[in-house]
């Protein structure tokens, strides 16, 4: 008996190309989508986070923590011209080692100033413009009203704001309350509304 020869003939071998091809071609865009879905909510989520950390530790410390742009990671970016590509979180008090400690509060970290975070957003998101270039938190959790507030950043990709997987804007946009309560947001409608009118501006 002559053995019974085993593998694929040449039209099972062509159709599994064609399958295989067309899942990758289906796949490989949904993938990237889903790559640059999480580097867009990663820049948004640490803002989120590290402004509710200057809030509660505000609170906590009884004293002014401010959330500021920075180009160094050690003191506070006032060109309005550049990004909002990294910031960080100090202790707003310039007298915090003293027994009889004051709220110094006035958005500027000096050295003596301990410095809470230090965070760089993914080099994929390719736009982070703000309103405002700092957020004071007072020790009542309120924002301090008076200084150059930091309302709204909004975070873009090559994508735009356009509509993305579920129907959502691929554009973040994270906004701070009159309360000083941070949110994010993915509504395209409030992304691409003008500032003046509440919105985001939409992306470049």
């Amino acid at each position: 008996m002559k053995p019974k020869n085993s593998g694929f003939t040449l039209i099972e071998l062509m159709f599994t190309i064609v399958v295989l091809a067309v899942l990758l071609g289906i796949g490989v865009p949904n993938f990237r989508d889903f790559i640059r879905n999480s580097r867009m909510t990663a820049a948004a989520n640490d803002l989120l986070a590290d402004l509710n950390l200057a809030r509660s530790e505000a609170v906590k410390r009884r004293v002014a923590v401010t959330l500021c742009k920075s180009d160094d990671g050690a003191t506070c970016d006032d060109d309005e011209d550049t990004e909002f590509r990294r910031w960080i979180v100090f202790v707003d008090d310039a007298n915090a080692a003293a027994i009889d400690a004051t709220n110094d509060g006035d958005g500027t970290r000096i050295n003596t100033e301990l410095l809470l975070k230090d965070r760089t957003i993914a080099v994929a998101v390719d736009d982070a413009t703000a309103e405002g270039l700092r957020l004071i938190y007072l020790p009542s959790g309120f924002p301090d009203v008076d200084a150059d507030g930091l309302t709204r950043v909004l975070f873009c990709d090559a994508r735009g704001s356009a509509i993305s997987v579920g129907g959502v804007s691929a554009a973040r946009g994270v906004s701070v309350s009159a309360t000083g309560r941070p949110a994010v947001t993915r509504d395209k409608t409030v992304i691409e509304r003008d500032v003046a009118s509440g919105g985001f501006g939409g992306c470049p």
